[in-house]
């Protein structure tokens, strides 16, 4: 059933990380939702994402990362991967209780980041930055100098006229494709972290193996082949989908796409929801 939701925001002292949610107007008992987003985008790629999953019961709390979107300027030309994945620690310990993380590109790196040192209730992780042990290949050293210290949607390749950026992600309307160009305007991203994710992140995945985890890939995705998706849903044990019709954006707001996204994210949250919340209450509390 539908439900009325609430729009809030928080900025996070002394961190400066900003935090937008979309609520149900009634208490939830559900676990929260931590949503983080990927490179040079912030909290306004979830906004459809985010109020379908309110509309039906989950808190969704979207978070920008340092230097992105709403939170605090940071010297990017330093920013590490580990300093996105304590980001996500930073939100977490605003919401006060365990979450399920949705991340999506190197969101979902640092959310994993995050959770192999942390407990968490779940993992979703749509066309995840692979880490070490699910890369393709290894870069050479050219490659890794030719990665500027700051780079913006241009250097990424998202930028061109209306009908290129239409060409190549063709589940993307109008709408879509404006709001992302606008957003993506003026967009930085850390080299350094990009250098990081080419060398490749470990993550030991011994400690996540009772953590209930869903991979996503995208079939039209020229950022992360949905093969790397898949070896990283391998490495971690976890559930795998894939969307054939589906580009990198297009998984979390294109109009084509998104609403059968989550709603298949939906569905696995619901069929695991109960076990989720008896995980997040204390030993003498569970039944």
């Amino acid at each position: 059933m539908v439900q009325a939701i609430k729009r809030d925001e928080v900025f996070i002292e002394p961190e400066g990380i900003h935090v937008e949610t979309h609520q149900p107007e009634r208490r939830s008992r559900k676990p929260p939702l931590l949503l983080v987003h990927g490179a040079l985008t912030g909290s306004w790629l979830w906004t459809e994402f985010a109020a379908f999953l309110a509309e039906r019961g989950w808190e969704a709390h979207a978070v920008n990362l340092r230097g992105h979107f709403t939170s605090d300027m940071a010297d990017l030309s330093e920013t590490t991967m580990r300093d996105y994945a304590d980001d996500v620690g930073v939100a977490m310990r605003h919401l006060g209780r365990p979450a399920v993380i949705i991340g999506w590109g190197i969101g979902a790196l640092a959310g994993l980041m995050y959770a192999e040192r942390n407990p968490v209730l779940g993992m979703v992780l749509l066309a995840p930055s692979p880490p070490a042990a699910a890369l393709p290949r290894r870069p050479d050293e050219h490659e890794l100098k030719a990665v500027p210290a700051v780079y913006d949607a241009a250097w990424w390749g998202w930028t061109g006229s209306r009908e290129e950026l239409r060409e190549r992600m063709p589940d993307m309307d109008d709408q879509d494709l404006e709001k992302m160009t606008e957003l993506l305007d003026g967009a930085r991203e850390s080299g350094l972290a990009r250098r990081e994710r080419m060398l490749g992140i470990p993550i030991d995945p011994s400690g996540l193996m009772d953590t209930p985890s869903l991979v996503i890939g995208a079939g039209m995705d020229d950022v992360i082949h949905p093969t790397e998706a898949r070896r990283t849903a391998d490495l971690l044990g976890a559930g795998y989908e894939y969307f054939p019709s589906a580009t990198h954006f297009g998984l979390v707001m294109g109009e084509h796409t998104w609403p059968e996204v989550a709603q298949s994210v939906l569905g696995w949250l619901e069929e695991r929801r109960h076990a989720m919340a008896a995980a997040a209450l204390p030993v003498g509390a569970r039944r």
